[in-house]
Parts: C-alpha cells; sequence; structure tokens
C-alpha cells in the first residue's frame, strides 16, 4: 500500500502515528478509547486488520473481537469463547505452532474447562486469560491490546458498567484494552474520568470525505465511470445542502453518462442513485417514475444474461417499497418488501430475503394482522430451509419470537424445538432481554 498515493491508507497511517505518539510509550495507559464519528468505523476497523497483519506498525499487540455486547454479566464469558475459538481456527498461528516457528506457552486447555463451569467469575478469568497470554508472547516486553469493535452494542450504559468492573478489578501488567465511542455522545466519558490515571481518549481530525473524493475522482475525467462517480458525489453534496437543482442537474447528467455506455447495470443504478437523492425533498411522483424505469431497464439486463444487474433490482424494490411507505401506501409498501424478498431467495440471497420479510412484516402489523401473520410464517417457514451457518448471521431469532407470539401451542413447541437446537433453550429470555435494552438504548 503506498501510501503517497492513496488518500485511505494517508488516514491510516495518521491513525498509527497517533497510537505511537500518545499510547505506546506509556506503560501505564490501560484502557484507550478512540472518539470517532460513527461513519469512520470502516476505516478504523481497516486501522485493526492492517494491524492485525505483519503489515502492522503499533509496537503493541492487537487481538481483535467482534463480539457483539448483549450484558455485562455474559460479555467476559462470550469473549473468552470467541477468543478461543479464534486462536483454534487461525491456520497461521496454528501452522507456526506446529513447526515450531511460535511458542505460546500458555495453557489454553485450561481456560477451555473452566469456561464450562457455571461458578466462575468470568470477569476474573477473561483477565487471567490476557495476562496468560501476554506473558506468553515471543517478546514479553510487547504490550497485548485487547481490540474490541462489537458488532452490536445493546446498551451502551451496560457495556459501560462492565468496563468499569474490567477497570476496578485491574487489568494485567502490559495489558490494554482497545474500544470505540462515538461523538457527539461520547458515551464512555465517565470512565475516562474516573480512571483517568490509566485511561487516554483519542480524537484525531480525519478528512475522510475529502480522501473518499479523491478516490472517487482518480483515473481517467473522460472514463463514464469515473464521471458518474462525480455525479455521485455531488448529488449527495447538493442533498446535504437542500440545492435542488443543482441535485435534479447531476442526476440528470448521470442518467446522461451511463446510458451512453450501453450497461444496463450502470444506467438501473444511476436511476436508482438519482432516486434516493430525491428523498430528501419528497419529490415522490419523480421517485417513482425513476425507480420504475430503473425496475425496467434492470429485468432488461437480467433478460439478456447480465447477472450484475440482481443487486440494482434487489435494491430498487427496497426504494420503491421506501417510496410508497413514506407516502402512507403501507400495504402496498409491504407487499414490494415481499416481493424484494422472493427474488432474493430465487437470487439465493438468503440474509437479504429473511431481512426484507421482517421490514414487510413489521411495517404491516398494525395495519392488517391477517396479513401480518402471513408475512411473519412465510419468514419463519423460509428461515427453516436455511444452513446453521447461515441462520446464525440472520435475524432468524426475531422472527421466531414473532411467530411463536401469533402461533397455536402445537407451532409453538415446533418452535421451541428448532430454536433450541439452534440457541439454547433460553432463547425467548435472550431475545426478549436484547430487545428491551434496544428500546431502552434508543429511547434513552
Amino acid at each position: 500500500m503506498n501510501n503517497e498515493h492513496n488518500p485511505v491508507a494517508q488516514l491510516v497511517s495518521q491513525i498509527q502515528q497517533k497510537w505511537i505518539e500518545e499510547i505506546s510509550p506509556y506503560a501505564h495507559i490501560q484502557w484507550a478509547r478512540w472518539i470517532i464519528k460513527p461513519e469512520q468505523a470502516r476505516l478504523y476497523e481497516g486501522f485493526l486488520r492492517l494491524e492485525s497483519s505483519s503489515h502492522g506498525s503499533i509496537p503493541d499487540i492487537p487481538v481483535v473481537l467482534l463480539t457483539s455486547f448483549e450484558d455485562s454479566k455474559l460479555h467476559s464469558k462470550a469473549l473468552i469463547k470467541d477468543w478461543l475459538n479464534n486462536f483454534e481456527k487461525d491456520e497461521k498461528v496454528q501452522e507456526q505452532i506446529k513447526k515450531g516457528t511460535l511458542k505460546l506457552a500458555w495453557d489454553k486447555d485450561y481456560f477451555q474447562s473452566q469456561l464450562q463451569k457455571d461458578d466462575i467469575n468470568f470477569n476474573a478469568l477473561l483477565i487471567e486469560l490476557l495476562g496468560s497470554f501476554q506473558k506468553s508472547l515471543p517478546d514479553t516486553g510487547q504490550h497485548l491490546v485487547l481490540s474490541l469493535l462489537p458488532y452490536t452494542v445493546q446498551s451502551p450504559q451496560d457495556y459501560s458498567e462492565w468496563m468499569d468492573t474490567l477497570l476496578a478489578i485491574g487489568l494485567p501488567d502490559k495489558v490494554r484494552l482497545m474500544i470505540f465511542d462515538h461523538i457527539p455522545e461520547n458515551y464512555f466519558e465517565p470512565i475516562q474520568i474516573k480512571y483517568k490515571d490509566v485511561a487516554k481518549s483519542l480524537l484525531v481530525d480525519l478528512d475522510l470525505d475529502g480522501a473518499t473524493k479523491k478516490i472517487a475522482l482518480s483515473g481517467d475525467p473522460n472514463d463514464p465511470e469515473v464521471q458518474f462517480r462525480e455525479c455521485m458525489l455531488e448529488m449527495g453534496n447538493s442533498a446535504v445542502k437542500n440545492n435542488r437543482k443543482r441535485l435534479h442537474q447531476w442526476g440528470e447528467k448521470g442518467l446522461e453518462v451511463t446510458q451512453k455506455t450501453g450497461n444496463k447495470a450502470s444506467f438501473a443504478t444511476a436511476h436508482t442513485v438519482y432516486a434516493g437523492m430525491l428523498f430528501n425533498f419528497k419529490e415522490f411522483d419523480t421517485i417513482d417514475k425513476l425507480l420504475q424505469r430503473a425496475l425496467t431497464i434492470a429485468k432488461q439486463g437480467l433478460s439478456s444474461g447480465d447477472e450484475s444487474v440482481k443487486p440494482i433490482l434487489l435494491q430498487t424494490y427496497g426504494f420503491m417499497a421506501a417510496s410508497k411507505q413514506h407516502q402512507k401506501e403501507i400495504e402496498t409498501a409491504a407487499d414490494l418488501f415481499c416481493q424484494q424478498a422472493e427474488l432474493a431467495i430465487s437470487f439465493k440471497m438468503v440474509q437479504q430475503a429473511l431481512t426484507a420479510y421482517m421490514t414487510a412484516f413489521t411495517l404491516i402489523k398494525k395495519k392488517n394482522a391477517s396479513r401480518h401473520r402471513e408475512i411473519v410464517a412465510k419468514a419463519y417457514n423460509f428461515g427453516q430451509t436455511l444452513t446453521p451457518e447461515e441462520l446464525k448471521t440472520s435475524p432468524i431469532g426475531h422472527i421466531a419470537l414473532e411467530h411463536h407470539s401469533l402461533s397455536d401451542l402445537a407451532v409453538q413447541r415446533k418452535i421451541d424445538a428448532f430454536m433450541t437446537e439452534l440457541e439454547d433453550k433460553n432463547w425467548k429470555e435472550h431475545l426478549l432481554k436484547q430487545e428491551q435494552n434496544l428500546k431502552t438504548s434508543v429511547s434513552a
């Protein structure tokens, strides 16, 4: 990666340098908080991926876990489980251990056995694991950094309490915790204040918009793809500045540029992007016309064998449904989301299908009870056909919970059996708690 010519790599270098200057030299720092804008999360993910590879530049050893935060009483156990699973599945590390080129003198089996017990303080066990692993590093002078970037956080307050518990117990020597907080909420500022002697907050002024624009406009200015990227950027800027006239000018230019290419996927995309920008101005007549044209163009592409139009077709149905929803045509919107789901099934895009079904039945729940039950059942029945691997990252649990609440005793027993095998016997309690935590965090 050439930092001199890669704008995003230059931003990652700024992040690396911030850590090297403000964290690495100070052995007493055990809790490091990056304060970021939500839209910068992918950039920091890139930083963590780079530092987890042989191309990293910070002197610390980061171990990255994406474990979702659900409950302060369960999180340490979930982290230990994911740590052990990831270690076992890391083919590169396992190969190095097998060859003897990497020696880690920590007792993995001990932590695996402790994990199975019920009467264990898992917060203390996590701290013990971190200390044990750090002492087993080839260079025991290096700091181990547990870098946490959860997929979801059910309750920032509960997450903060979990961190407070760990810091109160005390992290081992040469072990740090790296976490991420958002501007302007600053959820974890109380932790910073309470543990100011061992805590440090980091804020880097990153021009992500500028870097994105440089990348988008790199290449031959006569290339239609580069020209369309410019149109998208300018449409976005026009929408932010509430300049409707300018948005239409760049939208029409985007249609003109992509039509000349003869590429159905690009031409259909130009219509959906243009329509999407107009949601800010509630121009639903124009939006619906653009989306109908996008649908026609994408279907023409698919009938001629162009597989690249499939994602555009799915996106167009989603936009059409959203437009009808905004216009209070709820039943039409739900039908369109169902059409999107059925199309996703035909394309073997199973996650998108379940999400579309879930959106449809959530939308129509208060409008049409019988249609709501019908869509819930359809979503659940489709979900049952998926593999356990596919279901792990799907919303099947919430769909099952909804179906359970609407079903008779015989069907409920079947749902319980299915979900108990997929999760555990307490699946309903876990999901209800998640939903309650989510409602609490949204209303806070």
